[in-house]
């Protein structure tokens, strides 16, 4: 079953990629940064176990995530306000497909034998669907940007930089980390919440454009961000690279 929603959703990708406008410009752009963010996560973690599968399932689960953002934006729109559509909408569906992949991953694919496993599988899986998310940016931002395709481009990579391209691990590290205490609907909710946070600022700002106090609360939100996202970098480096622990090997559902 992992193996077969695996495939599905990588061949929904190439499709969805395919019949997609783009320019030489963001489409080199998104292959140089695919090409270092995975790289690098499969280098940093790669005494880790799940660590490819992770990336693969991120990625192939992007774009029904897109897919499915977009029909529940369609069908909420008129009955619920735009701030809490943008940013509720994407916390529900794409940290429970995120999460799934965690779970098959490391139930079917691998034995975590630590806490900090089941983690920096939902660290991969994370990255995975940044890499997917990140270029479908760069892609639509350089086509709006009529003066260059390369000044559309700086500005595409730029903007999600800033944005935090570690959020997405983040969010799908904290699910992950609740799975391996047996406690994965609340620390999935909490990765939700943490998601729904992040995406209230630009939210509500797109919602009232033409307010100047949303700026502040994105800021702040931004700011969090990030240095919630360095705080745990640091931590979880004092665990890298991986050592026998000497704990027994960890199945899913057994105790941290």
């Amino acid at each position: 079953m992992y193996y077969l929603l695996t495939a599905f959703g990588l061949v929904y990708v190439a499709y969805d990629f395919s019949h997609g406008a783009f320019v030489p410009t963001s489409a080199l752009a998104a292959v140089l940064y695919a090409a270092v963010a995975i790289g690098l996560t499969l280098l940093i973690l790669r005494k880790h176990p799940g660590i490819a599968h992770g990336v693969v399932w991120g990625i192939a689960v992007s774009s029904v995530a897109g897919q499915l953002n977009e029909n529940m934006y369609h069908l909420l729109i008129r009955t619920v306000p735009d701030w809490l559509v943008g940013a509720g909408i994407a916390p529900l569906t794409e940290e429970v497909l995120k999460f799934l992949g965690v779970i098959f991953i490391c139930s079917c694919v691998i034995r975590p034998r630590h806490w900090a496993d089941y983690v920096f599988v939902g660290v991969a899986v994370g990255m995975g669907f940044s890499v997917s998310e990140n270029a479908v940016y760069y892609v639509n931002m350089t086509l709006e940007n009529l003066d260059s395709d390369v000044r559309g481009t700086l500005l595409a990579l730029l903007a999600r930089f800033i944005a935090n391209p570690l959020m997405h691990s983040f969010f799908t590290g904290i699910a992950a980390f609740g799975l391996s205490r047996r406690q994965p609907v609340r620390w999935l909710l909490i990765a939700m919440a943490v998601h729904f946070t992040a995406n209230f600022g630009p939210s509500i700002s797109t919602a009232l454009e033409d307010a100047f106090w949303p700026i502040f609360p994105t800021f702040l939100i931004l700011i969090g961000l990030w240095a919630a996202t360095i705080v745990s970098i640091v931590k979880l480096r004092k665990i890298l690279p991986a050592e026998d622990t000497g704990v027994k090997p960890q199945l899913l559902g057994s105790k941290a």
